[in-house]
């Protein structure tokens, strides 16, 4: 980018700036060549400029700011003080106070990722203990230093397998979350990548779908579990046929926590995987910032999108850590690089290394245990209602699926007025014409109590009266 600076002629030799006077603004208009202000900004039109003074507020003191944004504040719900049974890609799960505490420190907390090969060697460490972590939680045999969200990682997981193998097609489960495949949708849209969808039987991918949509133009399979249904796939099956065709890469898009109670992607026979790194120790929050998780089999490294993260020694013989394999990377390759990432979720990232440091393997299997067992009680009570059904028989984790014997909006209303959010209806907006059903998308992380769940059966009750 090239700047362009100004020093007027009458300025004083001895400051770059002083008050602007009308000889001043007169060299300004000779320099562009223009008379006046007005005809500066005659690109705007008439109708939407603001002629007169905006209609603002008087300032307000700290302390009255502080109250006033309280009381703006007070009007918003959420899962901070609502039982929440919403998930869909975004779940309520714990993540303990240590981790705010040490994010908040000045060696961490900074928006920016550094692309330096010689960056930090504390924050470079810590990335490449996230990559290691991510890696054994996939099964797969390196991680980046993290993407965007789950949903741009399940783009440049489709373009990562059509650069290696050269190939413009990727099949993609129709049970993948809408957002993502809208998304997938707008990336490979201007890269002529064709994007195959593989209808559903029963809320899953059979096996005999893959394979009858399979050719030697396929570079990907993508697809993932547990899905937008919360019903869990068959990934060894989906996998073992796209694999019938050489160079074919199985995609994996994951659950973090259910990687540690389900079999990983990579025992399910996925070459990359791929997944919303929100789950680890990172907030709900609307627009991000969330994480994007990459994982591969090592024979995609050069070609994969990203920081990656090496340990080395230095000069004196000393383990060091260093930015490899830059060569990569937009920052010195341009148009040509292997993805168009220019940065990455850099604090994000050490939040979710911190987190899963925290609970160990031991404290994240557990987590994951009681994920699927109070969902799996709180299904089993829902299905004793009246008139409510699970919509998919299929095995879940901690989300699943279940009819509403009347207009689904009503009863997320309902709940909503009585302080709980009961799930997400698949016919609504965020879900990109999911359904037209009336099916209730309900999950259930750690945090919730029974006696939440049982309250939350006794307003289903109430709500299908």
């Amino acid at each position: 980018m090239r700047v362009y600076t100004y020093r007027s002629k009458t300025a004083s030799a001895y400051m770059d700036y002083t008050q602007l006077n009308s000889t001043q603004r007169q060299e300004m208009f000779d320099a562009i060549g223009i008379q006046s202000i007005d005809e500066l900004f005659d690109v705007i039109p008439p109708e939407i400029r603001c002629e007169e003074g905006l209609d603002l507020l008087p300032a307000l003191s700290e302390l009255e700011l502080q109250r006033a944004m309280a009381e703006m504040a007070s009007h918003n719900h959420g899962a901070h003080d609502m039982p929440c049974f919403m998930g869909c890609g975004a779940y309520d799960h714990f993540y303990p106070a240590l981790i705010d505490q040490l994010i908040s420190r000045g060696e961490f907390l900074t928006s920016y990722t550094p692309y330096q090969a010689e960056a930090s060697q504390g924050s470079l460490q810590a990335f490449f203990e996230f990559q290691t972590q991510i890696a054994r939680l996939t099964g797969l045999d390196i991680a980046n230093a993290s993407l965007y969200d789950g949903a741009t990682a399940v783009a440049e997981a489709a373009l990562l397998s059509t650069n290696t193998t050269r190939r413009n097609e990727v099949l993609v489960a129709s049970t993948m979350h809408p957002e993502y495949i809208a998304v997938l949708r707008t990336v490979l849209s201007d890269v002529n990548i064709k994007i195959t969808m593989l209808d559903a039987t029963d809320g899953c991918i059979a096996p005999e779908t893959v394979e009858a949509s399979m050719s030697d133009n396929v570079a990907g399979v993508i697809v993932q579990s547990p899905n937008i249904w919360g019903q869990i796939e068959d990934w060894d099956a989906c996998f073992a046929e796209a694999h019938k065709t050489p160079k074919t890469a199985g995609i994996a898009v994951f659950n973090p926590i259910a990687c540690a109670l389900l079999k990983t992607p990579g025992e399910c026979g996925a070459d990359i995987a791929v997944g919303e790194g929100q789950p680890l120790g990172n907030a709900l929050n609307l627009g991000g910032p969330y994480l994007g998780l990459l994982a591969a089999k090592e024979s995609f490294t050069r070609k994969m999108p990203g920081r990656l993260v090496g340990m080395t020694t230095d000069e004196e013989g000393r383990r060091a850590f260093c930015l490899t394999l830059q060569t990569r990377e937009q920052h010195i390759r341009g148009a040509k690089a292997t993805s168009n990432v220019c940065t990455n979720q850099g604090l994000m990232a050490m939040r979710a290394t911190m987190f899963m440091t925290t609970f160990g393997s031991e404290g994240m299997s557990e987590m994951a245990s009681q994920c699927w067992h109070k969902a799996h009680y709180l299904a089993g009570e829902i299905l004793k209602l009246d008139g409510w059904k699970l919509t998919y028989d299929g095995a879940f984790f901690n989300e699943f699926t279940v009819e509403c014997p009347c207009d689904v909006t009503k009863v997320v209303e309902f709940c909503k007025a009585r302080g709980f959010l009961p799930g997400v209806a698949a016919a609504g907006r965020r879900m990109q014409g999911l359904s037209k059903g009336n099916e209730l998308i309900i999950a259930v992380t750690e945090k919730r109590t029974k006696h939440e769940m049982d309250a939350l059966v006794a307003l289903l009750k109430e709500a299908s009266l």
